[in-house]
């Protein structure tokens, strides 16, 4: 879940769920959550950034790799604002 999401629920944008799918990719690849969880896990989205994928599995491609963890950028704000624009970055690192 992206930082937008819990701080501001109710008037979470599309973006919130594009974040979501890449954090669902990232999961199947290394099999590890996005975020490290200890404690309370919305004080863990708000306090912890997403590790890099290839901390999790060196064995990712690294243009794959590069397109997630921005995916993932959701400080200041969420990095790709619609699904079409994540698809093309997925596809062009494929």
């Amino acid at each position: 879940m992206p930082r937008q999401q819990v701080l501001n629920f109710k008037y979470a944008l599309p973006e919130v769920d594009i974040w979501a799918v890449a954090a669902c990719l990232y999961n199947m690849l290394p099999g590890c959550f996005p975020r490290n969880f200890t404690g309370d896990p919305f004080v863990a989205v708000l306090q912890n950034e997403p590790t890099p994928i290839r901390q999790r599995d060196a064995t990712i491609m690294q243009p794959l790799v590069q397109v997630i963890d921005l995916a993932l950028v959701d400080q200041p704000e969420i990095h790709f604002k619609s699904a079409a624009e994540f698809k093309r970055a997925l596809l062009n690192a494929l």
